[in-house]
């Protein structure tokens, strides 16, 4: 099976369409649900969640990474893929629903047990669609999976909804995960085209248990360093500085979050197809974190000049003391915006095992920085996350940059105009509320005044200095380019 190459505007656009609305829909479905459940109900899920999300990481062993960075598949591999995806996923269930006693005894919560049981159910539904949403991203038919997945996740929220209005409690907010899992596993199945047949070969499975074994190994040494932070905090600070922490970790998380998990899911099956030119994807990468430079840079350097009316307007008084948090942490976020996209890199290039490498190099530098920034409180550990990433950022981008055939100067040629046009203007939102904002103005005013002052300046900047670079995005937008 021949991969069918794509477009990486309209793969960005439709990935893009397909996260704003699943978040967009998840947002209005727990607010409606928020007036209808009582706290509780989200804090039982919270718990459950924890043991699932850990799950959810191993569910398909890596496997749809594989199908989508191969260059020709077999139907012999994808039937494989198949049969072992079901496999993992009935065992992954069944596995969450034996120790769910054992999970609410820990968490002293013993209606977590029932929650668990219905959540086991979402891996076997899960794993038998994850092959066919593979080959869907292989072939950068992501407008099927827009509609396919917004379609899903408006059933699972009105689902949920109609539930909770009945009476059913907390259990409504699990049939909102189990129909929106199901629904879009039977659509991937039904656009997909492709049926799997019964043929299982050792052979094609052992063949690429190196690259998504590796993947997997990643993603689990990848989710315990991130997670280290909050631990040691609960645990030595109390649960008063985790919640400032993880509100202030939150605002600088969210978005980048969604905006790197919308690039690496539309650039992965391009970088993939062009694998065996590592100095085309090489050029093309640069292109993406330039991209990413533009936005985030202003994102992140603006939300540290305004961090503090920010926090009071959108938080409230109470959480006053997120604000020097979010001073380490908004920096930190432009670098995890630029380093979060070199595991797409490596994956299309085969090399999940450096990947897997550099995760436990890393990882042993963040747990050090939280150990080292813990007496200095939750901000001592921002700080130190802060220095952390400093170090990583610079491995993790040497290393992936070593294989297509560019250099960490390359990338600050790339960068160095909007990240400094960013600068300038934090530098002004700053200068600008200390001379001209009045000291006693409210919070609401100052960011009213302060936001779009910024976003002139920066705009201005960039017209300036970069016009070649808003040029071309304008024939991106345009998809001209």
């Amino acid at each position: 099976m021949t991969r069918k190459s794509g477009s990486a505007i309209s793969n960005f656009q439709w990935a893009a369409a397909a996260q704003i609305g699943r978040v967009g829909l998840s947002l209005i479905g727990i607010t409606i649900l928020a007036r209808i459940l009582p706290t509780s109900d989200f804090g039982l899920l919270a718990m459950a969640t924890i043991v699932t999300n850990f799950a959810s990481i191993i569910r398909d062993m890596g496997t749809s990474a594989a199908v989508i960075q191969r260059s020709e598949l077999s139907n012999e591999l994808l039937d494989t893929v198949f049969w072992s995806n079901v496999l993992f996923g009935v065992l992954l269930g069944g596995i969450v629903a034996l120790t769910s006693p054992l999970t609410a005894r820990a968490f002293h919560e013993p209606a977590i047990q029932p929650l668990l049981m219905y959540l086991s159910l979402a891996f076997p539904l899960g794993s038998s669609g994850a092959p066919h949403l593979a080959l869907l991203e292989r072939g950068s038919r992501f407008r099927s999976i827009a509609i396919i997945e917004i379609f899903s996740t408006t059933c699972g929220v009105v689902t949920g909804v109609v539930a909770a209005m009945h009476g059913a409690g907390v259990v409504s907010l699990v049939l909102q995960t189990l129909i929106g899992t199901a629904l879009s596993s039977i659509l991937f199945w039904a656009v997909s085209g492709w049926r799997p047949t019964g043929h299982w070969s050792r052979a094609e499975l052992l063949g690429i248990l190196g690259f998504s074994g590796n993947l997997v190994g990643f993603n689990i040494i990848n989710y315990f360093s991130r997670n280290a932070d909050g631990m040691l905090i609960g645990r030595v600070l109390g649960p008063v500085e985790l919640g400032v922490y993880n509100i202030a970790y939150r605002i600088m998380l969210f978005p980048l979050q969604n905006l790197t998990f919308v690039l690496n899911r539309a650039f992965l099956p391009i970088f993939s197809g062009q694998q065996h030119n590592p100095a085309l994807i090489g050029r093309n990468y640069l292109r993406v974190l330039q991209f990413i430079c533009v936005i985030t840079a202003p994102m992140m350097f603006g939300l540290w000049s305004v961090r503090e009316p920010f926090v009071l307007v959108v938080l409230g008084e109470k959480w006053r003391a997120s604000s020097p948090i979010i001073g380490w942490l908004a920096p930190t976020g432009f670098l995890q915006s630029v380093v979060s996209t070199t595991g797409t890199v490596l994956i299309a290039t085969g090399k999940t095992w450096l990947m897997r490498n550099l995760g436990m190099v890393c990882a042993v530098i963040y747990v050090l920085s939280f150990v080292i920034g813990l007496p200095n409180g939750a901000v001592g550990v921002a700080r130190a996350y802060f220095a952390a990433n400093l170090v990583t950022s610079a491995i993790y981008l040497h290393y992936t940059l070593a294989q297509v055939d560019r250099r960490l100067i390359d990338v600050a040629a790339t960068l160095w105009r909007p990240l400094l046009a960013a600068m300038i203007m934090s530098a002004l939102i700053v200068a600008t509320g200390n001379l001209i904002v009045p000291a006693d103005a409210s919070a609401v005013l100052k960011l009213v005044c302060l936001v779009p002052v910024g976003a002139v300046i920066y705009c201005v900047l960039l017209m300036v200095g970069a016009r070649d670079i808003v040029a071309e995005m304008r024939a991106v937008i345009l998809k001209k380019a």
